[in-house]
């Protein structure tokens, strides 16, 4: 999955975040990587570096509502992609992620080597803003701080399916 295309991916997120993502690597003949970063694994910021890398990247206890949340993710996905005209069998993956979504998308940049990141905008209203506020906006940070080109796909009135209902 080296100079993969990586796609934060989360529940109620704009399908077309992901199949852009999916036309992306596939113009660029990249695999594509999938990154769901688990909502409530934030803490894992706080540890020590080398400590903060493994468990992020690599998260050894999952809770198992997350792990139905990543299957869901999953079967959203391939049913996604499985509908994008022009797309022959596109080479995917599925990660999952801990820690703060910016910093765990950019860990896993490098780790890869990415190509580039794909990420979406969050939608309007107070829910988002305020999510936005509190959180800060996973673009911006990405923007900001990384060194590899990111790619952002606005949702906003796009009226289409979400990967997964939110828990």
């Amino acid at each position: 999955m080296r100079r993969a295309v990586i796609v934060g991916v989360h529940p109620d997120q704009s399908v077309a975040v992901v199949v852009e993502a999916a036309r992306l690597a596939d113009a660029l003949g990249r695999p594509l990587v999938c990154a769901y970063v688990t909502e409530d694994s934030y803490l894992t910021e706080w540890d020590r570096a080398e400590v903060r890398e493994q468990a992020s990247l690599h998260p050894a206890d999952t809770a198992s509502a997350e792990a139905g949340v990543a299957r869901e993710l999953a079967a959203a996905i391939a049913t996604a992609l499985a509908s994008v005209d022009g797309l022959a069998d596109p080479d995917w993956t599925l990660r999952i992620l801990a820690g703060d979504p910016g910093k765990a998308l950019a860990r896993i940049g490098e780790e890869l080597d990415a190509r580039l990141l794909v990420v979406g905008t969050r939608g309007r209203g107070v829910e988002p803003a305020l999510e936005e506020w509190l959180g800060g906006s996973v673009a911006a940070h990405l923007a900001r701080d990384q060194v590899r080109p990111v790619v952002v796909v606005p949702t906003h009135g796009i009226a289409d399916d979400r990967l997964a209902p939110p828990r």
